[in-house]
């Protein structure tokens, strides 16, 4: 195609599917279970099938979902800053000993007609009895709503980076997903083969036993198709164990019981596959987690600056205080004030300054992990483009050596049945289109790996 009709327009049917099924509600674990039903019913397990069950029971996968929630629930706690703050105290106090206040003569005043308050030196003693003290306070910060505003905003940003992790861990199981299914899907061509080898060499034999019976041929050449048929089946045996191993393999990747039994589906070769590098580097900037990973550390990183150039703003606020005093005859019963509070840190030895620097320094540090992002993302991006135009072109070559190979084992058996071609070279056609025709399914299923590894290189589920 032209240009890469890989573009995510906002998530892929996969990534829905997997923040569906991790939602933990119980209408999405009832869809799940239902479609695990289904499948399991049906032995045949198509790629997009298997793709969807990976992403919905992969632990790590669950986990990084849960990062993402636990980001948003740390952004709002940090918003909550945001809003007065409450605070209530209740002290209730018995007296165990007896209190007195010794008042002098003239402690409050002496005036010209009323004359001294206390006229004379006064004691005012207390009985051991309970007192109660009610404290209530509300404080609404002012000066820093800003420092608040730029924690939040780096929450969000950390939040950012965890969906990235999620993309990047759905990635990776998704081309793992892909590559073993094209194992299984290799080893499973490999054996209808090899079935169809023994197919032909047990009709072969029985031609062959019945030219030995009229002494056209030696009993050793009934020995040599022997050999060779219980070489068959031995390779039959042996690969039917390796598709059994792949099989536990694949079902333990996508978090099912080994032991679930399926089959999977063959994938033909489809039109060729051309690719734009330009739009495909394109694409991949736009979409690889590594990118936006890097992207938004630096954008952290100068977040983080600023929150520590707002620490030299002086902390200032507006309080309301409420205080009640029960049983204390000598103080107000109701006190309520309201005011400014302030606090500044006026000289810190350099330390501000130091911690501007640092985070100053951080800053660089992540436009160049950025940019070695960036030249790993182009490389793996132009590799797997050609592994892939390798691929497309020796499906091409291996095709017309198979059609060669039938043609030639066609002709030669028909030699064969007439006598006019011995029985070595019917043995060496049909071991050169075995050969052929092995080489020609693994050059299809390499196609498809590589296209599920440009597909994981230019960040496409």
């Amino acid at each position: 195609m032209s240009k890469i009709n890989l573009k995510m327009m906002s998530i892929s049917i996969l990534l829905f599917t997997s923040y569906l099924a991790l939602t933990f509600d119980s209408t999405a674990q009832d869809i799940v279970v239902e479609e695990e039903v289904v499948i399991q019913e049906d032995s045949e397990l198509t790629l997009e099938e298997a793709l969807v069950i990976a992403v919905a029971d992969n632990l790590k996968i669950k986990n990084s979902f849960l990062e993402i929630k636990k980001a948003d629930n740390a952004i709002w706690a940090i918003k909550t800053r945001l809003f007065p703050e409450f605070d209530f105290s209740l002290y209730e106090a018995y007296h165990l000993t007896d209190e007195a206040f010794e008042f002098k003569q003239g402690a409050f005043g002496d005036f010209p007609i009323i004359g001294p308050i206390p006229s004379e030196n006064t004691s005012i003693e207390t009985t051991p009895d309970f007192t109660t003290f009610i404290t209530a306070t509300a404080s609404q910060p002012i000066s820093q709503l800003y420092e608040i505003s730029l924690l939040i905003k780096q929450r969000e940003i950390q939040k950012a980076i965890y969906d990235q992790e999620f993309r990047a861990r759905v990635l990776d199981l998704t081309d793992e997903v892909k590559n073993e299914y094209y194992r299984i899907l290799k080893t499973q061509s490999m054996l209808e083969a090899q079935n169809e080898k023994i197919v032909f060499l047990t009709s072969l034999l029985e031609l062959v036993n019945r030219d030995v019976e009229q002494q056209r041929l030696l009993e050793k050449d009934s020995l040599e198709v022997q050999a060779r048929l219980a070489r068959a089946e031995y390779k039959q045996f042996k690969l039917q164990n390796s598709l059994a191993t792949e099989k536990e393999r694949f079902n333990k990747l996508l978090g099912r019981d080994i032991e679930t039994p399926f089959t999977v589906v063959p994938i033909g070769y489809a039109a060729p596959f051309t690719v734009s590098v330009q739009d495909a580097e394109e694409i991949a900037l736009e979409q690889r987690p590594e990118i936006e990973s890097a992207e938004l550390d630096i954008q952290f990183a100068e977040n983080e600056v600023k929150v520590k150039k707002s620490k030299y703003i002086p902390e200032v606020g507006v309080q309301f205080q409420y205080i009640a005093n029960l049983n204390v005859e000598l103080l107000p019963e109701n006190i309520a004030t309201i005011g400014l509070f302030a606090k500044w840190d006026v000289f810190d030895w350099g330390r501000k300054q130091s911690e501007i620097a640092e985070k100053k320094k951080s800053v660089i540090q992540a436009q160049n992990r950025l940019d070695e992002a960036t030249s790993q993302v182009l490389i793996d991006v132009n590799s797997k483009i050609r592994d892939l135009e390798e691929a497309t072109v020796l499906i091409g070559v291996t095709e017309l050596e198979e059609i060669a190979a039938k043609e030639n084992l066609r002709v030669v058996m028909n030699k064969y049945k007439v006598q006019d071609a011995l029985l070595t070279q019917v043995l060496e056609a049909e071991s050169s289109l075995e050969e052929k025709n092995s080489d020609h399914q693994k050059a299809i299923l390499d196609y498809w790996s590589a296209r599920a590894n440009l597909d994981r290189a230019i960040g496409e589920n």
